[in-house]
């Protein structure tokens, strides 16, 4: 099941990409970088998933049509062509340009990304001896590996509650939410790179949209009209995009 097109999410994605962009741009003004807030695009990115395939699923499931092979057929379907079309265009590049100790590291990556592990393989290695961040081609991936180990454990559990625990669904997950939050609060004191990389410590984010999914499913979306307006102007730029390469809304 697919939901209605949503132009303001579109909208809420332009502007985390944007941050992001400019983010990782570190355009300066004398010593002053305005952007350097900008990596909170992925915390939002989080949130937009965590939102969306609750609400998929929780629909799926109230109608009787959830099926886990489905489910991760849709994610390859979305996932897999764009990855590995970037892996192939990027294999020429490490080749003729890296040297091979960063080589060997570019290798590791990839293998990592196809598990969907490169967050903990980004966080496993030596920063001492690892090449510098630019020569780090699947670095980004970090944010999909998190995604993709949520998305292992989560509609098992969604299931399970939605069959036995029901009226408590919001209430267990919002208690995630919190022991996630703290624990991230307490692991960038003391574990910055773990905090940063790892899924416990990055849960909260999918969480904060799991329980407004929930909430929205059974309270109703209550509309605002200054966003209704203002969030599909700013999403155009994103659905352009998506009408280029011939997405299916």
């Amino acid at each position: 099941m697919s939901l209605k097109y949503r132009p303001e999410i579109d909208g809420l994605r332009a502007i985390a990409v944007f941050a992001v962009i400019l983010y990782h741009a570190e355009f300066n003004f004398g010593s002053y970088n305005p952007f350097k807030g900008g990596f909170i695009g992925v915390d939002v990115f989080f949130v937009i998933s965590g939102y969306l395939i609750t609400s998929i699923l929780l629909r799926e499931m109230s109608e009787g049509k959830f099926n886990f092979t489905r489910f991760y057929e849709r994610r390859a379907r979305r996932i897999l062509p764009a990855l590995f079309t970037v892996m192939s265009a990027s294999l020429p590049f490490a080749y003729y340009t890296m040297l091979p100790k960063a080589v060997i590291e570019y290798a590791g990556s990839i293998l990592s990304v196809l598990a969907f592990g490169s967050n903990i393989w980004f966080w496993r290695e030596d920063s001492y001896w690892a090449a510098p961040s630019a020569l780090k081609p699947f670095l980004h991936t970090w944010s999909l590996s998190v995604e993709e180990q949520f998305y292992v454990f989560f509609p098992i559990i969604l299931l399970l509650l939605y069959k036995f625990a029901q009226r408590y669904i919001t209430a267990i997950f919002a208690f995630g939410f919190l022991f996630s939050l703290l624990l991230s609060h307490f692991g960038s004191a003391y574990f910055p790179k773990a905090t940063f990389f790892l899924l416990p410590t990055r849960a909260w984010e999918l969480l904060a949209g799991v329980v407004l999914a929930k909430i929205e499913i059974e309270e109703g979306r209550m509309g605002r009209p200054f966003l209704d307006f203002v969030m599909p102007i700013i999403s155009l730029p994103v659905t352009f995009s998506n009408v280029l390469r011939g997405k299916e809304k």
